[in-house]
């Protein structure tokens, strides 16, 4: 078994420092506490506060909504499982920043991962990262509000790269 060299990962570790840099600097206002104004999350607070608040006052998951198109299942608009893994490995992927400096950090991660997985050069993997997390439609929809696209978007570099490495027998770059 080979063991690892620091000498080969500083490049990488540079490369997430430099995306964290970089998604905090371009929304260094969420750092002051500000929030994009999203029109979804907007309507989505609206459409969500009979299960907010029967979940504030009941302390359970509401299955039923009254408050849209004469009702229907609350799990369509908003639900918290207690036990979804998945939403903490998230944020764990995002470093855990703020709002969309996190969605950010996420296309940079992805998209270099990808790029070191075909065997590109770090230097060019960061600024393919880089132009690939500041297209102008990840804005868009970010500036908008559809998070979980946002997310999703963010996650097919790096699950391209994982499918990969996994058809070529690598199990670590």
């Amino acid at each position: 078994m080979k063991t690892l060299e620091l000498k080969k990962l500083i490049p990488h570790v540079s490369a997430v420092v430099l995306f964290v840099l970089i998604s905090l600097i371009y929304f260094s206002p969420v750092l002051e506490g500000k929030k994009i104004d999203q029109q979804d999350i907007r309507q989505f607070t609206g459409m969500s506060k009979e299960i907010v608040d029967h979940r504030a006052e009941y302390d359970e998951e509401p299955l039923w909504t009254n408050s849209m198109f004469s009702g229907m299942p609350a799990y369509q608009i908003s639900v918290r499982y207690k036990k979804n893994l998945i939403s903490y490995c998230s944020q764990l992927f995002k470093l855990y920043l703020p709002g969309p400096a996190g969605t950010v950090f996420l296309y940079l991660l992805g998209f270099y991962f990808l790029l070191v997985s075909l065997g590109i050069d770090y230097r060019l993997a960061i600024i393919g990262a880089i132009a690939y997390a500041f297209s102008s439609y990840f804005f868009i929809i970010i500036e908008a509000g559809h998070n979980t696209k946002a997310h999703a978007i963010g996650y097919v570099a790096p699950i391209l790269a994982s499918f990969l490495m996994v058809f070529r027998g690598k199990k670590v770059l």
